[in-house]
């Protein structure tokens, strides 16, 4: 890291290098191929059916052949009697999807079949290892599961194989195009098929990265070991034209007969007829992309019909899918770090929708597979993952803003009035509670001589670090100007005059009185503050004193303030507070209330001064339980010992 720094390369764009060539690795490794896949078959679900060869026809052994010809495998001169069937109405090929390995009762009857009818093309199937050469080339084999007996193979138009790759989930949507076999290169079967049908020799094969080349005529699209993808025109009952295996042998025979069939064998001409087991229940049953359930028979013509009406699925491979990763990866990122959260959820998902549509396009109009999966994925992770790091950075900025607000409450702590020595006759009591950090409320007491005592309290506009530092302005000329006015009105009006248009419009409401202690009287100021509540013992009453409707501090540099006096009787008390006191508010939304606040001193009036705050404070705290602070609390009690 010193090294980057050194060359004055920034951290973040180090991480960025670092995810995009995390997002390389896991696009060039195919690490979520298997999802892919399933978005792969999703696209195939929302594909029109794609439009089939009417040259194509598939000949069932279906449960009905079994139930009336016996169970499989059927004897082959059946088959010898289908070829006769299928040479005498003109079919142009006869396609086996059936291995004829083992030597049978009516060989030779089948083998005269297949020699007359000179268009039988028939399969063989090939071991392959789980895994291959991470290449083009075709698959190697050494072994061949289902061979053809040696007698037939002469007389066959076409061999070749019906292998097909098994995806990890179990479906069939690839075959190898070719499969090498002892120096020998055999081509899939659907493939012989079409190209004899198209007039294409086997012969010059060009195996490419990405395709294949054909007798320069027939390019088709492969991946790794000549993997062809399977184009499915649609779900098996709606593609290709379905025979009756039975069927068409009992027309034939009630023609012969000179009975009216069940079937008009015509239809038969210069057809590809692909002959092949689909009854219920047996082997050749697997999934496709469309179904779970899809008789390979169809596999062999899908291919074929694929290649002669030249609809191809091109998968993209991994340097175009590896670009579009990163491409995608780079978009959303940015999007998530320019933009505002919310913000960048909605056009995040906007891009999610229209990567799903292009891909969906792509696929449906023009048979290109490009991944689907993995950059959905990035989009959401690049998302999530700023919002993750953003998090934790405001985490981090909070935990050093916690830190400063920490000292800051401690310098405005040191601003508050430490004890009050001197004034043994007062009961003094002091409280206050920020609604955050720091508090925007100020208070404070001062000596400003033997017999008198000076209180401040006030509420600066708003809360937080703005107000305290406005509050700790004002405490400072307070502590100037007390020593040099002994009137509150000159106090404050000095004050006002120091700090009017310093605090672009905000202001400042409070009152300030000193009391005398030789004689007992309270001189009062507002600057719109209050309420103050006198207790007056021998009366057994409390009352809001009446204060003069003054302007707040900082409004009006030239404003009067009027300063009023009253007399503080032996054990009476005066209490002051900020707003925060009587506003603050329960789950109802319901304030604390001034009535409320009375009520309380009055019934416990006795109790000195420090006690009867605890009692106001408890049942605060109480009425606002469960609810964040609403604002600064301020509260002083000042009572007239015996």
């Amino acid at each position: 890291m010193k090294f980057f720094k050194k060359f004055g390369v920034p951290l973040r764009f180090l991480i960025i290098a670092g995810l995009l060539f995390l997002v390389f690795i896991l696009s060039y490794f195919r690490f979520f191929k298997h999802y892919e896949l399933l978005t792969y078959d999703l696209r195939f679900k929302l594909r029109p059916a794609l439009l089939t060869s009417d040259k194509i026809i598939l000949i069932e052994i279906s449960d009905d052949t079994l139930k009336n010809l016996g169970t499989w495998p059927l004897p082959r001169d059946f088959h010898a009697s289908l070829i006769k069937v299928l040479k005498e109405f003109q079919v142009k090929s006869i396609v086996f999807d059936i291995i004829f390995s083992e030597p049978s009762l009516y060989d030779a009857v089948f083998l005269d079949a297949i020699k007359e009818a000179k268009n039988v093309y028939l399969p063989l199937v090939f071991y392959l290892p789980e895994k291959f050469k991470n290449d083009y080339l075709a698959p190697e084999s050494k072994l061949i599961l289902g061979e053809l007996l040696e007698e037939i193979k002469p007389y066959a138009k076409g061999i070749g194989h019906i292998n097909v790759f098994v995806d990890p989930d179990g479906k069939f949507r690839r075959i190898p195009l070719f499969i090498k076999y002892n120096d020998k290169i055999l081509a899939h079967l659907g493939l012989k098929v079409a190209c004899d049908y198209l007039g294409i020799e086997l012969k010059d094969i060009q195996i490419k990265k990405g395709k294949v080349i054909i007798d320069k005529k027939l390019t088709l699209p492969i991946d790794k070991n000549t993997a062809f993808l399977v184009n499915y025109p649609s779900k098996w009952k709606d593609s290709f034209i379905h025979l009756s295996y039975f069927e068409i042998l009992k027309a034939y025979n009630d023609l012969k007969k000179n009975r009216s069939p069940s079937l008009d064998l015509t239809l038969l001409k210069d057809k590809i007829c692909f002959i092949g087991l689909t009854a219920t229940g047996t082997v050749d049953l697997r999934a496709n992309p469309l179904e779970n359930i899809y008789p390979l028979l169809g596999l062999q013509a899908s291919v074929f019909n694929s290649i002669i009406n030249k609809k191809f699925i091109y998968p993209a491979g991994v340097s175009l899918n590896s670009l579009i990763n990163i491409l995608i990866f780079l978009i959303s990122l940015l999007i998530s770090l320019y933009l505002k959260p919310l913000k960048a959820f909605f056009i995040n998902i906007i891009l999610g929708l229209i990567y799903f549509s292009f891909a969906t396009i792509c696929f449906i109009f023009y048979g290109l597979w490009i991944d689907l999966f993995f950059p959905l994925l990035l989009i959401a992770l690049s998302y999530f993952g700023v919002l993750i790091y953003r998090f934790l950075d405001e985490l981090r900025k909070r935990q050093i803003l916690e830190k400063e607000l920490d000292i800051a409450r401690t310098i405005q702590s040191s601003f508050l009035p430490q004890q009050i020595k001197g004034f043994s006759d007062l009961d003094i009591s002091t409280f206050m509670q920020p609604a955050k950090f720091v508090a925007g409320d100020l208070y404070d007491l001062v000596n400003l001589d033997e017999k008198k005592l000076g209180v401040l309290i006030g509420d600066v506009a708003g809360k937080g670090v703005s107000a305290s530092l406005i509050m700790a302005q004002v405490i400072s000329y307070f502590r100037i100007f007390s020593r040099q006015y002994l009137n509150c009105s000159d106090l404050l009006r000095s004050i006002n005059k120091e700090i009017t248009g310093k605090f672009s419009g905000r202001f400042i409401t409070c009152l300030y009185m000193i009391i005398d202690t030789q004689n007992y009287k309270v001189y009062v100021s507002s600057a719109g503050g209050g309420p103050l509540l006198f207790y007056k013992k021998i009366e057994n009453k409390i009352e809001e004193f009446t204060l003069p409707e003054d302007m707040p501090l900082g409004l009006l540099e030239e404003q009067e303030y009027e300063e009023r006096v009253f007399s503080l009787g032996i054990n009476d008390k005066l209490i002051i507070f900020s707003d925060g006191l009587y506003e603050a508010r329960n789950k109802k939304q319901e304030e604390f209330g001034l009535e409320r606040v009375k009520k309380i001193i009055l019934e416990n009036a006795i109790l000195d001064a420090q006690d009867l705050s605890e009692i106001l404070k408890d049942n605060l705290f109480k009425f606002s339980r469960g609810l964040p602070q609403h604002d600064d609390i301020t509260l002083i009690i000042i009572g007239r010992k015996e």
